[in-house]
């Protein structure tokens, strides 16, 4: 395997033969509709020890908050208000940018420590594309009627409609930096963590839910009180199941990087609020709200606010799901 990290001791070996590998029972009592994930996890069996989780999951942790720390120093303080507010195209785009220097150091730790590199973490390639390409299209679609065709007018009258000649002029660079930040969190999520906990477990409650968990409560910062918080996760970790189950079933990253892009894409680009956080790119604006005041509202009818939430992002994900799956036939 070279040296470094991955030449210390340690490690534990694990069978290549599919016969011999902790999932063969597992998948074997559920009809092999998870046959595939069993190609899948094969590059993440030569170095399965958990302190090397540990320590590539630290690493792009600390990658992650810090580079943005150091990039932010750099820049006068007019620019450092902007970046963090992200209203604006470039600061907005800027935020996603972060994804992908994060990214970067993820690779990089991922080849020093395991010795494998980025398509260890996709699957088959040429599968991962087809999937990712009609995932998009369905889930894509889907949530085009759902939240921009069918509620269009409902919420009153925007306070801005962006230069359309500009939106579409962006768009291209917004479709790479949205294919960055999600590419990203689907390779370190359902490629690394789902690989490697496999290997560990052939339990879906290590390799599926626990992978879930963590990328739902990634999400928590997200929100503006706690009550919204546990909603983000809440979605966030559903969304996580959903992706897992794909990736899952088809062996690849392509189905659950197609869902995820869908959902952020249609989420990103066509409806915001005036004055919030990631709302640089949206066509439509609609008038600003004090955040502030909306969690002091919700605060007073929190336990009714979260459990309707929790059903609309339970819904949300489930039709997601289906949409995908049916597009695969999976």
């Amino acid at each position: 395997m070279g040296s470094g990290l991955n030449s210390g001791r340690g490690r534990r070996k694990v069978e290549v033969a599919v016969a011999g590998h902790p999932l063969r029972g597992l998948v074997s009592g559920m009809s092999d509709v998870y046959a595939p994930h069993l190609d899948f996890i094969r590059p993440a069996q030569a170095v399965t020890h958990p302190r090397y989780i540990m320590i590539v999951s630290g690493v792009f942790l600390t990658a992650f908050f810090v580079i943005p720390v150091v990039l932010v120093g750099f820049l006068p303080q007019s620019a450092q208000i902007a970046l963090y507010d992200s209203v604006s195209p470039g600061a907005t785009l800027a935020q996603f940018g972060i994804f992908g220097a994060a990214a970067w150091v993820f690779v990089r730790t991922l080849r020093r420590v395991h010795g494998r590199g980025f398509f260890s973490l996709i699957g088959a390639y040429q599968s991962a594309w087809h999937d990712f390409r009609k995932t998009v299209v369905a889930v894509g679609a889907l949530l085009f009627l759902v939240q921009v065709i069918l509620p269009l007018g409902s919420w009153g009258e925007p306070a801005q409609v962006r230069n359309m000649a500009v939106w579409v002029a962006l768009l291209p660079v917004a479709i790479l930096a949205i294919l960055i930040q999600v590419t990203t969190e689907e390779m370190v999520f359902r490629g690394y963590l789902q690989q490697q906990f496999a290997c560990l477990s052939a339990s879906p409650l290590v390799w599926m839910v626990l992978p879930s968990v963590m990328f739902g409560l990634w999400h928590y910062w997200n929100a503006n009180s706690f009550a919204e918080g546990i909603v983000y996760v809440f979605w966030a970790a559903l969304l996580g199941l959903a992706c897992a189950d794909l990736t899952a079933r088809t062996g690849n990253l392509g189905g659950a990087t197609g869902l995820h892009f869908a959902n952020n894409f249609v989420a990103i680009m066509f409806i915001a609020t005036e004055g919030w956080p990631m709302s640089g790119l949206a066509l439509v604006l609609y008038p600003y709200q004090d955040p502030d005041v909306l969690s002091a509202e919700i605060a007073q009818v929190m336990g009714l606010w979260m459990g309707f939430s929790m059903m609309i992002s339970a819904l949300s994900v489930l039709i997601m799901w289906l949409a995908a799956r049916i597009s695969l036939k999976r």
